[in-house]
């Protein structure tokens, strides 16, 4: 089993074809990721924490640094002369948000685009684990246009 590490996020290899990536870091705790070959983490703050009302009244959230409108980006490479790559063109992005940004009222926005942003799929829930979910099924089963 072979194991990277960048700061504070590990991930594991449990195969070739896929691995589980995970925060070892006392700040918050990542929900972990089954993310196949062929496909990039470009970001990721996609916590395993619940969202705490502001003692104030105000609708925000105490904890809104886990929920705001940039969460997760994955994107789709490809193989070019041997190598894995991002490519210029033909994009595949999976991409998490919470919106309203910050917001006690908000729910997860889970998105599949192309390079344009132009929605392929999406989907709407407050279940970060339904949300986790999904992402694994889009990246088994991705549509490419």
């Amino acid at each position: 089993m072979g194991i990277r590490k960048n700061g504070s996020i590990r991930a594991e290899v449990f195969s070739q074809k896929s691995f589980i990536i995970q925060n070892r870091g006392n700040d918050m705790s990542l929900i972990p990721l089954r993310v196949p070959m062929g496909f990039a983490v470009c970001f990721n703050k996609f916590s395993d924490v619940d969202p705490i009302p502001c003692k104030t009244g105000d609708g925000f959230i105490e904890n809104w640094e886990y929920f705001t409108e940039d969460i997760l980006q994955i994107a789709m490479m490809k193989i070019v002369d041997g190598n894995w790559v991002l490519p210029k063109f033909d994009k595949l992005i999976i991409d998490l948000g919470w919106y309203p940004d910050s917001h006690i009222t908000g729910q997860y926005r889970l998105i599949q685009v192309n390079e344009f942003w132009e929605v392929i799929r999406e989907k709407y829930s407050k279940d970060r684990h339904e949300i986790k979910d999904t992402i694994e099924a889009w990246m088994k089963n991705p549509i490419v246009l």
